[in-house]
């Protein structure tokens, strides 16, 4: 079969009725943009190596072929986007900028994955101009409207997350930042498949006391910046404490409080300011509030070797998010330990 069949060559083609319409009209507009959209976020799978967030891109492209189809067949509402598929949308959303502290300000991406989620956002607003277009002549409906609205908040949600991961050490993509002339492209992506895996799992990495020490002393650095005078604890991977640290004039208090809101962050593996949120009411932990063992202060943070989390570290000698900008600052030197 002739991928060309030349019907198109005068600038007009035919949708469901097979009536013939020109190539400009707002509908092929649509179902172009779509198709670009599509294509961007397979661009982006291609250099995901976390099979869920694969899968989740992938459920949107399908989402997206979707509603072409309802474009092209607009009286067949089995394309239409549902109710459960944005609410799919919010959830994903919710999740995602509840994991981190989302930016405030305009930000640029800082990684590879992330730009190109950024572009794949960009044409889906520009997706959802043409609709409203599309909307004034044909009508749309409010569905699509909606799916695709959320659909660009979502995307770029998971580009500020992947920013987030990037710069704490975790490494959601793989990305060849030029080719040594002495290894082909092939033995480059094995090299890249084989170290992320190594770093994922943690494979030979863990928190040493001279780590711990060479962590402490850039803590101690940003607190007396920062005109603080705290006490750092840093606990390994099963909570227990590898050093703590008394700067001079920290109030007594400030020791058991360091060392408790360490073992809260490696026993549950995320800050303690992100636990405190989680233990109210409607969230994700209610309940765990009552565990005396436990901390919800500010100022406890996992420390990462990629995504395994190896130890924590807790500050305490200041306000709540005193402690906790100091223990972030912290957890973001230790990749560089």
């Amino acid at each position: 079969m002739k991928l060309y069949s030349g019907n198109g060559d005068s600038g007009f083609s035919s949708l469901s009725t097979g009536m013939k319409i020109s190539k400009a009209d707002e509908r092929f507009e649509v179902l172009g943009c779509i198709d670009e959209l599509v294509s961007f976020i397979a661009n982006c799978r291609a250099i995901v190596v976390c099979p869920k967030l694969n899968a989740k891109l992938e459920t949107l492209q399908k989402a997206l072929i979707s509603i072409a189809s309802s474009v092209t067949y607009p009286n067949k509402r089995e394309y239409l986007p549902t109710e459960k598929d944005i609410k799919y949308l919010e959830e994903q959303i919710d999740k995602t900028t509840s994991s981190f502290e989302m930016p405030t300000e305009f930000v640029t991406a800082k990684c590879d994955l992330s730009s190109r989620l950024d572009v794949a956002r960009t044409v889906c607003r520009r997706l959802e101009r043409n609709i409203i277009t599309l909307d004034r002549r044909y009508g749309v409906d409010g569905a699509i409207k909606k799916y695709v609205n959320r659909l660009s908040d979502l995307l770029y949600a998971y580009a500020r997350r992947i920013d987030y991961d990037f710069e704490n050490g975790g490494i959601a993509e793989i990305s060849s930042e030029g080719k040594p002339d002495t290894k082909n492209q092939a033995d480059l992506n094995y090299e890249a498949i084989y170290n992320e895996v190594l770093k994922r799992v943690g494979f030979g990495k863990q928190l040493t006391l001279e780590k711990a020490r060479a962590l402490s002393q850039k803590v101690r650095e940003k607190a007396t910046e920062m005109g603080l005078k705290a006490v750092i604890a840093i606990a390994n991977a099963q909570g227990r404490p590898i050093l703590v640290e008394v700067m001079d004039d920290a109030y007594l208090v400030s020791f058991d409080v360091a060392v408790k809101k360490a073992y809260t962050s490696s026993a549950v593996k995320m800050s303690t300011k992100q636990l405190a949120q989680e233990v109210k009411e409607g969230g994700s932990l209610k309940g765990l509030e009552t565990e005396e063992s436990l901390i919800f202060l500010g100022g406890g943070e996992p420390l990462k070797v990629g995504w395994e989390v190896i130890g924590a570290i807790g500050v305490s000698g200041g306000t709540a998010e005193e402690d906790s900008k100091l223990a972030l600052y912290a957890s973001q030197q230790f990749k560089f330990l």
